[in-house]
């Protein structure tokens, strides 16, 4: 089963590359990330997909990345309950 991961407060120049990174270090394996430019442009936000998790493991994830600085910026991340 498939999880997601809503990252958000990212800076306007993130790439895609750099959020794999981020959740590469975080221990997500073979992320695909979705940016959303919508709404305030200073903040970005993005979908991690993690194929092949459970709740638990994505939860742990998000927990690693939630309060991270990034590129000066405290990172809020949560799997939604419903998407």
């Amino acid at each position: 089963m498939s999880q997601r991961i809503l990252i958000g407060n990212l800076p306007p120049d993130v790439t895609v590359e750099e959020l794999e990174q981020v959740a590469r270090e975080a221990g997500a394996e073979a992320p695909r990330v979705t940016l959303s430019h919508e709404g305030d442009q200073d903040k970005v936000g993005a979908v991690l997909e993690l194929p092949n998790l459970d709740r638990v493991a994505a939860d742990k994830i998000a927990n690693q990345i939630n309060g991270s600085r990034y590129k000066d910026r405290a990172l809020t991340a949560y799997v939604p309950l419903f998407m």
